[in-house]
């Protein structure tokens, strides 16, 4: 039992050997840093030598809550805009009205359960308490990689979250899409009664981009002679931003999908005018201020198209479905899981096998290596088929080998014969 200091992944540590467990704790890069572990080290050892050491007896404590605000206030700048208001609204509302002033150390799984029981009943998804537990997880890797952590009892939340899904699913869970009948009442619907929204809409079903992708698409960006989209900028939350995954990506764009973007670059140049725009906007879809379009003006419109075509018995699902849609459809035709995976920008081709599987098509022409029935002919089952003329065969005819003959014995008589041995068919020669 020792503690001693060393030099790891940029900082000083003491290291610490105590009944059989290791501890560590990072103290800091610095000479200054080197020097307190030193001291940190010289206590520790002094205090095993008289039998009084206590782990966290002159450790501070880790209250969890000031953990995540801390955490939130450094990383921020890090943050898209999107998440950094998302997850200061969870620590908030949820984390730190839960764990309190727990300390981190003495988080455990249990605590993790304790959780996700409570938000159940307060009639929260797996997915957004998952949610919720992913920033509590990265707090805790950060404190673990710092030294004031042994180890993270939320490294394992994905595993834990699925088992917990398996409980509380009705069903099996799978990426909701509409069907081409579907598409295409959306399409009409929004064609007639929403024409400034259709263009969009059919964008989304054409590319399976997402809607801030698209709210922040700007003419440049679109090659109508490659025929494809660059997808560089999403606008989310009043804000530009980069796409999810944080990189830009090609798009394909079908023909019709080309030749519909050209009618509306057309109709923005014939109404620059009397919109009182000084020049047609570089937006594809902008705001009647020639802007970016708003994601709740755009909510609105889609929500009006969604009740009308619900009346037609299209399912009511989210827009962001029409993403699914595509993905689907995609996979069914055949194309690879990469090639989706890049088109919809998803950072791995696994997330795009594990969402969209039940999507991709398989060959079911030939399933003989599955056909287990009774053989044509035998006792009880109908026969389906004729069975060959044998009578007409002479069993004594030349052309007819031995293995014929024995089939025509046992047509005739039901009894089949023996089966050759290894001598009956060695060569004697």
């Amino acid at each position: 039992m020792a503690a001693k200091v060393k030099w790891d992944r940029g900082a000083w540590w003491v290291h610490t050997h105590y009944e059989g467990k290791r501890k560590k704790r990072r103290v800091g890069p610095t000479k200054a840093d080197k020097r307190e572990a030193e001291e940190i080290a010289r206590k520790i050892n002094a205090a095993l030598a008289l039998g009084t050491f206590a782990p966290h007896r002159e450790e501070k404590p880790l209250p969890c809550d000031a953990a995540l605000r801390s955490w939130h206030t450094t990383y921020s700048p890090t943050f898209k805009p999107s998440f950094e208001r998302e997850s200061d609204r969870i620590i908030r509302a949820h984390l730190a009205p839960f764990f309190g002033s727990k300390d981190l150390r003495e988080i455990r799984e249990e605590d993790l359960l304790g959780y996700i029981r409570a938000r159940l009943a307060a009639g929260l998804s797996p997915l957004t308490i998952q949610t919720h537990l992913s920033i509590l997880r990265r707090v805790l890797s950060l404190a673990v990689r710092e030294g004031h952590v042994s180890r993270n009892p939320a490294a394992r939340l994905g595993e834990l979250m699925r088992r917990v899904g398996r409980r509380t699913a009705a069903e099996a869970p799978a990426a909701e899409s509409w069907t081409r009948d579907e598409v295409g009442a959306l399409i009409v619907v929004s064609r007639e009664h929403e024409p400034r929204f259709h263009p969009a809409l059919v964008f989304l079903f054409s590319t399976g981009v997402r809607r801030g992708e698209v709210l922040g698409l700007r003419w440049e960006d679109v090659d109508f002679q490659t025929q494809r989209v660059h997808v560089r900028r999403a606008y989310v939350g009043g804000e530009l931003t980069s796409p999810k995954s944080g990189r830009g990506r090609f798009v394909a764009m079908p023909p019709s999908l080309g030749a519909l973007l050209l009618d509306v670059l057309g109709q923005r140049r014939t109404e620059t005018l009397p919109r009182g725009w000084p020049e047609v906007p570089a937006w594809v879809f902008p705001s009647e201020t020639a802007g970016p379009l708003d994601a709740r003006n755009f909510e609105r419109s889609w929500l009006r198209v969604r009740r009308r075509a619900q009346k037609e018995g299209v399912r009511p699902f989210k827009l962001h479905c029409t993403r699914h849609t595509w993905a689907s459809f995609a996979l069914a035709s055949g194309k690879s899981v990469r090639w989706v995976a890049d088109q919809l920008g998803h950072a791995s081709p696994m997330l795009t096998l594990r969402t969209y599987a039940h999507a991709i098509r398989e060959e079911e022409a030939d399933l003989a290596f599955a056909d287990f029935g009774d053989p044509i002919g035998s006792p009880g089952r109908p026969q389906t088929a004729p069975l060959p003329d044998d009578d007409a065969a002479d069993e004594n005819a030349p052309e007819l080998t031995g293995r014929g003959r024995s089939r025509i014995l046992e047509h005739e008589t039901g009894l089949e014969p023996a089966t050759p041995t290894l001598a009956t068919w060695r060569s004697t020669n």
